[in-house]
This record gives C-alpha cells, structure tokens and sequence, in this order.
C-alpha cells in the first residue's frame, strides 16, 4: 500500500493526464492515500489539476533550449532553484515514492528524489525520449516506456518496462449514431474529425480549407477544431456547409472520436492513445518544431503498424484532399487500420502501472 505519493507532471495535457489516471487508481486502492502534484508555475497544470481534487505546489522551472543562448543560462539558473525547492518539498511531504510524467518539470523534482534516496519513476510515452527523460532515467527505479524501440535510445535499459500509456478514463466510446448528433451531424455518413491540439494547427487549417469543398462535396461530414486563431476565418468560410461542424476547442472528445471514421491531426503521444484507445485510423501531420521532431517519430512508428498514415506539414497541399478521399472510400482499410491502432492501446493500463508502484514500494518496506 502506498500512503503518500508526488506526481511532477506539467507543461502539457499529455504530461497532466496519464498523471491523473494513475492517481485516481491508486485513490481507488487506498481510500486514505495522500496525493500531492508538483508543477510548473504559469502553466496549465494550475488549472487543470486542481480541477481533478488535487493538491498542487509549483516550482518555477522552464524547458532547456539545445543551443547555447542567454535563455539557457536563465533556465540554468532556475534549475538550481527547481532542485531547491522541490528537495523542501519533498522533504516536507515525505513521498513513499515520486513519479514524473517527463515533462521538463520532472527533471528537478525527480534529481532531488533521487539524491535524498527516495523511490522515483519516470515515464516516457514518445518513442524518442526527451532530455528530461535521459538526465533521469540512469538513476531512476523504473522507467516505463511506450514502445519497446525506446531501450535501443536509453544509456540504461535494466531498469525499464514497456506498458501502454495510460488515458483519462472519462474517454469511453458511445455509439457513432449518438455521438454524431452531438456535432449535429448524420451518424450514417463517414465523418473525418480534424484537430491539432488544444490551439488548433495553422497549417492543417490552412491546407484543408482549400479542399474542403470537394472532400464535403463527396458526402464527408468534418467535424473541425480550428483552435482559437484560425477560427472566424474558418468558421466564415464554411458557414453555408451544413456538412461541416466548425469549433474552437471540443470540450468532448470522446463523441469526436466515437462519431468520426478518420482523424486528421498532430502526433502528440496523448492522442495517439487516445485514438488508439476507440480505434480510431489517423493521417497524422508531425508537427514540424517539436523537440528532436518526436512527433514524426511518434508517427511513424505508429505507421509501421499500418493503423495510420503520415503527411509531412510541407506536403499538406499536395496529398491532403487525395490521401482522405481514398482512405475514407476503402472500408476494408479503414477496419485494418482501426483493428492495429486499436492493438495499442490498454484500457487497464493506469490500474497496472497503480499495482506495479504499490510493489515497489512495499518491496522496500519488506
């Protein structure tokens, strides 16, 4: 039984969520368990976690740029302060075990976890693992994985176990029927679901709104997440198209994938699960700028599976309008593709990694 954990997750969803997952199974285990959340201050943990029922304490920490910059010297300096701060922190709490989700503000928490001795456990979703990952991994007592082609990439791989990433556990699927209606669409026509994170995606934009009309014109019904910026010019330019459901943010999810046949988007680690977890084919567009381009890396892993296909951001204009068409007038490779994402993911995965840390800890009580 575990009686006090710390999550060091922030920065993004995808380093928030499978946190939270984790945390509301071992809350199921031990009722009486104590749960505290170390984040980043002025990011997006400070609103979402909280929202879940936990506690949160900040530090302010920032990512590190790969180029020598007066950035980096600033990042440097509230590292060291990071590390401080979250030694009182932990020494305060009193963790039987620490966790990070391998977001940049693990990095100081689990280094100060490690130098006073106390069990610590890092998670990697991408297939490429960040910085963060591979300063703390060669110390840590276990680091999971997502992929298996991951060890290859780590100086140290005695220590890691492959499980499949955890997913917010509201994400359950509904009928295609039901779930279209929410977007006021027809549950028996094929729907392509078109986002790219929490702010939308410029270029996924900006390429689709070229072809809209002739992927709509041939019975395709879009449910579209511009994000904020893109949104009045969007939204103005398919107004009259009553195929086409136009949002800035979609506050639920599950009924965007429950409804769709095909999404268009990034190549996060959390919507790759996501997806994975209703079986949902993708044309994934890494975005172009992420750290050590993971996102095509993400992609193309997921590719060799043959459960989606990839479009680099540049080639966008050229191969969107054809590569949609054709995968949404093949129903048979849909269902392949939908059968191999599916084989990704575990629904239990957040509960098994809960009762592999409940192990660890009682290991080191024995």
């Amino acid at each position: 039984m575990i009686n006090r954990i710390i999550f060091a997750a922030g920065g993004t969803g995808g380093h928030i969520y499978p946190a939270i997952a984790i945390a509301d199974e071992l809350v199921k285990m031990n009722s009486k368990i104590e749960i505290k959340f170390i984040g980043a201050k002025g990011r997006i943990e400070e609103r979402i976690i909280p929202a879940n029922g936990y506690k949160l304490e900040t530090i302010e920490v920032s990512g590190f740029k790969r180029s020598l910059n007066i950035k980096n010297i600033s990042s440097a300096l509230k590292i060291f302060k990071a590390l401080k701060d979250s030694k009182k922190i932990l020494k305060e709490f009193s963790p039987e075990l620490v966790y990070g989700t391998g977001g940049f503000v693990s990095g100081p928490v689990l280094k100060a976890a490690q130098s006073m001795g106390i069990k610590n456990v890092i998670e990697e979703g991408n297939y490429h693992p960040g910085v963060t990952v591979k300063l703390v991994a060669p110390k840590a007592d276990k680091v999971i994985l997502n992929f298996e082609g991951t060890r290859k990439l780590l100086k140290r791989n005695d220590n890691t176990v492959v499980m499949s990433y955890p997913v917010r556990e509201n994400m359950k699927r509904t009928g295609k029927a039901e779930a279209a209606a929410v977007f006021g669409l027809d549950g028996n026509r094929n729907i392509l679901l078109i986002f790219g994170g929490s702010q939308g995606a410029h270029s996924i934009n900006s390429a689709m709104l070229k072809c809209f009309k002739n992927i709509t014109g041939s019975g395709i019904q879009l449910i579209w997440q511009t994000g904020n910026e893109d949104h009045d010019l969007v939204n103005s330019s398919v107004s009259s198209n009553r195929n086409v459901k136009v949002l800035r943010y979609i506050d639920n999810m599950a009924a965007a994938y429950s409804a769709s046949d095909l999404a268009l988007c990034r190549s996060g680690i959390s919507t790759i699960m996501e997806l994975a977890s209703f079986g949902l084919p993708a044309i994934f567009v890494p975005y172009p700028l992420a750290s050590e381009n993971h996102q095509e890396k993400n992609a193309r892993a997921v590719a060799e599976k043959n459960a989606a296909e990839i479009i680099l951001d540049r080639d966008l204009n050229q191969k969107l309008e054809s590569s949609v068409l054709r995968l949404l007038n093949d129903e048979n490779k849909l269902k392949y593709m939908s059968s191999n994402i599916s084989s990704m993911a575990d629904t239990k995965a957040a509960s098994k990694i809960a009762n592999m840390l409940v192990e660890m800890v009682n290991s080191s009580k024995n």
